[in-house]
């Protein structure tokens, strides 16, 4: 899914939002399951525009986003992600609602807010739907420890219920079969995010030492870990365009003896056959070598070092 098609399926509930319900699910600490919330109907329409809203301004029209496969993730602005790797069981949730005919109710006697930790917000019909899902930080949640007061027409008075705000902010969202992530930082904090990504990093190290190119891609393995080096990792086996090339490793080893950024940072083996990754500083380059990410401009043969990169070869659509 490129970001034109994600706009597509996106524009189908903005533009039928007659057409669509809305119907939302609680998320309970340590269930799977999700519960729907019984919302009284006439708070329904500006739940489902508030969130409609939300989708048209964040995402559909924001002309500065770029949607990329997640195992592709590099640095740059702007980027949200399609969930190309394994899912952490937290995120099955998901897949529930449409497989799941009869969810079961949230029940205010039974149930606290308290341990509500995310939301699904289900806009849709029989054709199409849409899932918002949405974590639900704990200054979202209001119970009884705490003392709140509402206006009345003449005096403040007590709140005693518990109660949660909705805003209309979402982290991820899931369309015609994709997951798409906004908010990645949110996502690696609140999943077993890390767990999926050491696995990633895991074949990234296998690919490496396939490709016979390292003298001790040990030190790699070490390194998975670091879950900030491991997403680095995850990128390799899937997305490395050297790789992907098939470049000869005696042609790679004499690009890194030439290239200003690369030249004496990296060292090799006593037969300069293979690369020895020997500090921190020489891994990192080397993932970004892999990454393919030392260019040399045609037009100005200046040499740069660049993070992001979008496929030159395959033309460009205007809006």
């Amino acid at each position: 899914m490129n970001k034109q098609d994600l706009d597509l399926a996106l524009n189908y509930f903005i533009n039928n939002k007659s057409d669509v319900g809305v119907v939302v699910y609680a998320i309970m600490k340590g269930e799977e399951k999700p519960k729907k919330l019984d919302i009284e109907g006439k708070a329904l329409p500006d739940l489902k525009e508030m969130f409609l809203s939300s989708v048209l301004e964040g995402v559909v029209n924001n002309g500065k986003l770029t949607l990329m496969n997640l195992s592709s993730s590099d640095e740059r602005a702007n980027a949200i992600y399609e969930y190309d790797i394994d899912r952490p069981a937290e995120l099955s949730a998901l897949d529930k609602i449409s497989s799941i005919g009869n969810h079961e109710i949230f029940n205010l006697s039974d149930n606290s807010i308290e341990d509500v930790v995310a939301l699904l917000i289900e806009i849709g019909n029989n054709e199409k739907q849409l899932v918002l899902y949405k974590t639900m930080a704990r200054v979202n949640i209001y119970g009884r420890t705490s003392f709140f007061m509402k206006k009345s027409p003449e005096r403040f008075e007590k709140i005693s219920e518990e109660f949660f705000r909705i805003s209309p902010n979402f982290h991820l969202l899931q369309v015609d079969g994709s997951l798409i992530v906004l908010d990645l930082p949110t996502i690696e904090r609140f999943f077993g995010f890390h767990d999926v990504i050491k696995n990633e990093a895991s074949l990234g190290v296998e690919t490496i030492e396939n490709s016979a190119l390292v003298e001790n891609p040990e030190t790699l393995r070490e390194l998975i870990d670091d879950v900030s080096f491991a997403r680095k990792l995850t990128r390799i086996a899937k997305s490395s365009p050297v790789i992907k090339a098939g470049i000869p490793n005696d042609k790679i080893i004499d690009f890194c003896k030439s290239f200003p950024s690369l030249k004496d940072k990296i060292r090799f083996n006593a037969d300069e056959s293979k690369i020895l990754l020997d500090t921190r500083k020489s891994k990192d380059l080397f993932v970004h070598l892999l990454m393919d990410n030392f260019l040399m401009s045609e037009l100005t043969n200046y040499q740069y070092t660049s993070l992001a990169k979008d496929d030159a070869s395959i033309d460009v659509v205007d809006a």
